[in-house]
């Protein structure tokens, strides 16, 4: 199996001190690879990485990343090692068509994953867009996902402060699975969630992107959750301050 994403050696440093040191990660399609370790570990940090986005300095100084689904032998860090803020930038650029197409991310709290201003429909009508979906199928779209989350047709319509805390974060999976992405990336879903539905939300997460037959990169503390669901768990155990 090919995997989607093949990250070696990471290190990222500030002036002062490593976050994270030799992180090793592979994420393949069709499974979920769990991201766990202590609070500050560099969770979120080696995820966003993962996806060309780098935005400490000096950052990267050692580590190679591929994607070997798109090109077995690139290395999207070969310019970077070492090279600061201007090679972080170059290399945001170069990855940024990579975000929303090949790999989606879905933060933390449902509220950042939604923009307040616009409907739930329209929100993912900008995301469904970037299939080419003519406008005359857009509608049958729409439901198709909304669906697929366990969310009413009429949802549509509403906007984000209109949600409920679970329905907030089924739209929020519903944004991230619409441009049909290889690769998801959860950044704990189940924050701010009651056990109930924290279960609910997870479960839900991976039987749509399995289904799809995406990867999924799911970030969490919850040992139950990555117990349950994880086929591979890739755990930080943090840097020394």
């Amino acid at each position: 199996m090919t995997p989607l994403i093949d990250l070696k050696g990471l290190t990222i440093c500030t002036p002062d001190r490593a976050l994270v040191e030799d992180v090793e990660m592979v994420v393949y399609p069709g499974r979920v690879t769990a991201l766990v370790g202590p609070s500050g570990a560099g969770k979120s940090l080696t995820a966003r990485c993962s996806m060309g986005v780098i935005d400490v300095v000096p950052g990267l100084t050692a580590g190679t990343l591929k994607y070997p689904s798109i090109d077995p032998d690139k290395d999207w860090y070969a310019d970077v090692r070492g090279g600061g803020a201007a090679a972080n930038a170059r290399l945001l650029a170069a990855t940024r068509h990579l975000r929303g197409s090949y790999f989606t991310y879905s933060p933390q709290a449902a509220s950042s994953a939604l923009n307040p201003g616009r409907t739930v429909g329209r929100q993912l009508e900008i995301a469904i867009a970037r299939r080419k979906v003519p406008p005359a199928d857009m509608g049958l779209a729409i439901g198709e996902i909304l669906a697929d989350v366990g969310l009413e047709v009429g949802v549509a319509g509403m906007l984000p402060s209109a949600l409920s805390g679970g329905m907030a974060q089924r739209a929020a999976l519903a944004t991230a699975v619409a441009t049909k992405p290889d690769l998801v990336v959860a950044d704990e879903p189940e924050t701010g969630l009651d056990p109930v539905l924290r279960r609910t939300v997870v479960e839900l997460l991976v039987r749509v992107v399995r289904g799809r037959g995406a990867g999924l990169l799911l970030i969490s503390h919850h040992e139950d959750t990555v117990g349950r669901m994880a086929d591979d768990v890739v755990r930080l155990k943090g840097v020394p301050v």
